[in-house]
């Protein structure tokens, strides 16, 4: 028992290394450059300067001399991870929550961003989760809800979705899990139920 307890107090490090070399949010700030790795990167102004919620595009990124722009608005967070050439910028498109995945050399998308009806979108580690959002919640009347979708960010390969995730993240959410779209009675309640 003692060597179990102790295998498990090395590790601790390890895991929080772990945690700690994911993606975390950079604090913009307006007017002024905020930097990831070697680069700077700067947005325009604020909705708001003193609280800021969302930030006008374009994110320009620059190196010594060099700058480039990308094609990024309604900015609601961007995210940086030691070791990644690229970023993840949060955008806001109506009810859609957008990722976009944002080379720093080139300001060029590296993948294609993904865009969901979501209620909300966060960053954790390497995990992006969508989370699900529902359409009318009328008494007595199912509200049409999309399931959230999670994703595990890669160092080389395209954002990773997670199924069983997913399904979990709904269920929590919604007192129901599916995939996809489903119409749901009393969403994020106790007595949720899929009806047909």
């Amino acid at each position: 028992m003692k060597s179990l307890l102790m295998a498990a107090i090395m590790l601790l490090p390890l895991a929080a290394r772990g945690q700690a070399s994911g993606f975390q949010p950079l604090m913009m700030h307006p007017g002024k450059d905020t930097s990831a790795a070697q680069y700077q990167l700067r947005l325009a102004e604020p909705d708001n300067p003193e609280k800021p919620a969302m930030w006008q595009g374009p994110l320009t990124i620059s190196r010594g001399s060099a700058s480039c722009n990308a094609d990024v608005s309604l900015v609601t967070a961007i995210y940086a991870a030691p070791g990644r050439d690229y970023v993840v910028v949060l955008s806001s498109s109506g009810s859609h929550a957008v990722a976009h995945f944002v080379e720093l050399a080139s300001c060029g998308e590296k993948w294609p961003s993904i865009k969901r009806a979501a209620s909300t979108v966060k960053v954790a580690g390497n995990r992006l989760s969508f989370f699900p959002a529902c359409e009318g919640d009328a008494k007595n009347t199912p509200a049409l809800c999309t399931s959230a979708r999670v994703y595990t960010m890669q160092a080389e390969a395209p954002p990773l979705y997670r199924r069983v995730l997913s399904y979990k993240l709904t269920e929590k959410e919604l007192g129901v899990g599916f995939i996809g779209e489903a119409k749901i009675m009393d969403p994020r309640t106790a007595r949720a139920i899929i009806v047909h």
